[in-house]
């Protein structure tokens, strides 16, 4: 299985996440293509990693409103 921005989208809307375009773009990189070797990506694989690259690589906290500061 391989992840391309279409795959991607749905997944954000199916799990309530937003990814920001750094979790993007690493995530596109790694599974945008099978590893070769004769070895596939799983969903399990994919969501793991995923899971691994949005703690590695948090998004930045949500800018507050100056009533809310």
């Amino acid at each position: 299985m391989i992840l391309n921005k279409k795959k991607l989208r749905a997944w954000e809307k199916s799990t309530h996440i937003v990814f920001t375009k750094e979790q993007e773009a690493i995530i596109l990189e790694r599974f945008g293509t099978e590893p070769g070797d004769g070895h596939e990506w799983s969903e399990q694989d994919i969501a793991e990693q995923v899971r691994k690259i949005v703690r590695d690589n948090p998004a930045p906290p949500p800018k507050l409103p100056g009533f809310l500061k």
